[in-house]
């Protein structure tokens, strides 16, 4: 019995030394997270996107951002780096280029060339025939590991995203529970093919918007749960803030109609406060994932459909959600005249809603 007490005693130590110290290819850092609102207030659940959302099928799946061309088609990335083209309601769809790796943001230039951030293949240019450029994929002597999103100034300057320099596509999940800030906003400059690093140290870069006049950008930090505002123009050249502190949900892209609304794709809203709660608490993190998978309780995926709008202020004036989840995982809102083209991360579908102008 004694023998028997020992070897359990010994493998108990071996459990917790194993589960304390064993080396994993894992850095987490403390993250105090911004207060969780709710659906509540100006973020009150509601049904209006779900009572006002076409879907137009069979598109392909995960179709993350839509830009119109100047042939007034739609163009689409999908998961399988495909980028296919439609007309207004989703007929006379056709592949337009497979660039072989994932077209996440999607702007056209005023010459007519789809300007493309790939995740794995960086800032693209593919003109009207068909021809793929690689504007750039690195920034000072180093590759760009997730290229996401982008927005082309007045002057023509590529204002785009590098999500992380530590995960790929692939490493999504662990980039949440790293929760390290190496996300950064990045320049290119056509004319001297010049790649800048203007702002870093945000948790999963993403959806950028440059507003009025060119005078400031936001971008969205989607681990981190905030929008922040880059000044591109006057005595606050080059400096940030936060402009949005309080969100419901993690923000993906985000897009600006010209006309005072800056549209805000939120594909998933904070459920779990659990983890949250394990922000804070880097070494709990790092001890949870020397278990083995087959323990852990898998993530409780929620659909869940939602986008704001806001103003320059930040003030949220527009909420719009399907709590059906019948359209879910919206990672983009392209207004076009008076609707709105929605992109998803999951969904074969894009989705429109007709609004007022």
């Amino acid at each position: 019995m004694k023998k028997l007490l020992q070897i359990l005693l010994l493998l108990i130590t071996v459990l917790v030394l194993y589960l304390l110290f064993y080396p994993v290819d894992f850095e987490p850092v403390a993250y105090t997270p911004p207060p969780n609102p709710g659906l509540e207030g100006v973020f009150a659940k509601n049904n209006d996107l779900k009572d006002k959302a076409q879907l137009l099928k069979g598109i392909g799946h995960g179709p993350e951002d839509v830009a119109m061309g100047l042939d007034s088609l739609f163009y689409t990335g999908l998961s399988n780096g495909d980028i296919v083209r439609f007309s207004e309601g989703g007929e006379n769809l056709e592949t337009f280029v497979n660039t072989g790796g994932r077209v996440l943001g999607l702007k056209f230039d005023t010459l007519g060339n789809l300007i493309a951030a790939d995740a794995v293949k960086g800032l693209l240019s593919i003109s009207p025939d068909k021809k793929i450029t690689i504007l750039t994929d690195s920034v000072d002597g180093k590759k760009l590991f997730f290229t996401d999103d982008l927005d082309i100034a007045l002057d023509g300057v590529i204002w785009f995203t590098d999500a992380s320099q530590r995960n790929h596509l692939d490493g999504i999940m662990r980039e949440a529970w790293e929760l390290q800030p190496t996300g950064r906003l990045l320049s290119y400059h056509p004319q001297t093919k010049e790649t800048k690093v203007e702002m870093d140290n945000l948790r999963f870069a993403n959806g950028v918007a440059i507003g009025p006049n060119d005078d400031f950008l936001l971008v969205n930090e989607t681990m981190g749960m905030r929008i922040h505002k880059f000044w591109m123009k006057g005595e606050k050249k080059g400096q940030s803030e936060v402009l949005v502190n309080e969100l419901p949900g993690y923000p993906d892209n985000i897009t600006f109609n010209g006309k005072g609304v800056f549209w805000v794709a939120l594909p998933s809203i904070r459920t779990n406060a659990d983890f949250e709660a394990l922000y804070d608490k880097p070494f709990m993190r790092k001890v949870i994932r020397r278990l083995p998978e087959s323990i852990i309780p898998p993530p409780k995926i929620i659909h869940y459909g939602m986008l704001i709008g806001i103003n320059e202020l930040g003030e949220v004036i527009h909420n719009m959600q399907d709590p059906s989840g019948s359209m879910h995982d919206i990672t983009s809102v392209n207004q076009y005249g008076d609707k709105l083209y929605l992109g998803s991360l999951e969904m074969n579908e894009v989705g429109v809603v007709k609004i007022g102008e």
